[in-house]
């Protein structure tokens, strides 16, 4: 890990200390919130930062937590290219990739045994991540999960969506905005994240997501996975949810659906999201310490 570090942001209350961590070839942004014993990982999702978890943050008791949230290659100020100056490809920004990266931010800051939370595209990336290195987590929790099954793509899909990004406005998808209490500096933080995006990022993270496949390995993963979703959600739909949360094994899975809720249950009921997260943390850590005894 470099040691640098931007000024502290402060929203809405939650300190959050930018730093930087050198994960492999690259050079990622990460926030840190909290000096607690219980150490959460959260990971955002497809053109979505980190900025993306800050309601979440309010109710992450700093005593009781330390989380470290992440930026993706290109999210943020994280990299977007090679030292050498080279701009990623579009298979750069992959779910296989990401988790690779995550894999490098966990070596470097030497975490062990702590509760690793994906959104949405970060759902997959979390769910790969637990996969190939589940002796370094104690619980998973999958919010909103992209389907892990891969879902096909229309004809013409990658063209409209290039033509899209020509628009001022970048696309946004269900960020939870609608929710009373999200302010217009929220909403500005994570649309201008958004805005930074490199076009790779885009198409490869789609590319990537269509081609999951995923779902028929989740019987490998056997420590406790909560399932979180809201029943409202058009983006990757409650069928696709709960499809996930069936094929994993049942003696450690867990389900939570938000009822009225889309697809940011993490903007749109944070309280309940931080809570559910928390207490999740505190069973998995329950689990742990009676399978150490009972060896």
């Amino acid at each position: 890990m470099d040691g640098l570090t931007h000024p502290a942001q402060i929203q809405k209350g939650v300190l959050m200390e930018s730093k930087f961590v050198l994960a492999g070839p690259v050079r990622l942004e990460y926030f840190e919130h909290g000096h607690g014993p219980d150490v959460l990982v959260l990971v955002h999702g497809y053109a979505s930062s980190a900025a993306i978890w800050r309601y979440t943050l309010e109710h992450l008791p700093e005593d009781r937590f330390r989380v470290i949230v992440l930026n993706n290659r290109g999210a943020g100020k994280s990299d977007r290219a090679f030292q050498d100056g080279a701009p990623f490809k579009e298979d750069d920004y992959s779910v296989e990739t990401f988790a690779d990266d995550l894999f490098h931010v966990v070596e470097a800051l030497k975490l062990d045994g702590f509760t690793l939370v994906g959104h949405s595209m970060g759902g997959a990336t979390v769910a790969q991540f637990a996969l190939a290195h589940q002796d370094r987590i104690k619980g998973l929790a999958l919010l909103n999960s992209t389907p892990l099954k891969g879902r096909d793509l229309k004809d013409g899909w990658e063209d409209e969506l290039r033509e899209s990004l020509q628009s001022p406005e970048p696309p946004a998808g269900d960020m939870g905005f609608n929710a009373s209490h999200v302010t217009e500096d929220f909403k500005q933080a994570v649309m201008a994240d958004i805005g930074r995006n490199p076009v790779e990022r885009f198409i490869g993270g789609r590319r990537s997501m269509a081609g999951l496949r995923l779902r028929d390995r989740l019987n490998e993963i056997n420590v406790p996975t909560l399932v979180i979703g809201g029943d409202r959600d058009k983006t990757v739909g409650v069928d696709n949810i709960l499809a996930d949360y069936l094929a994993l094994p049942q003696a450690t899975r867990h389900l939570h659906i938000c009822h009225g809720i889309g697809h940011s249950p993490n903007v749109e009921v944070p309280r309940s999201v931080g809570n559910m997260i928390g207490d999740f943390s505190d069973m998995a850590s329950l689990l742990a310490t009676q399978i150490l005894s009972s060896r």
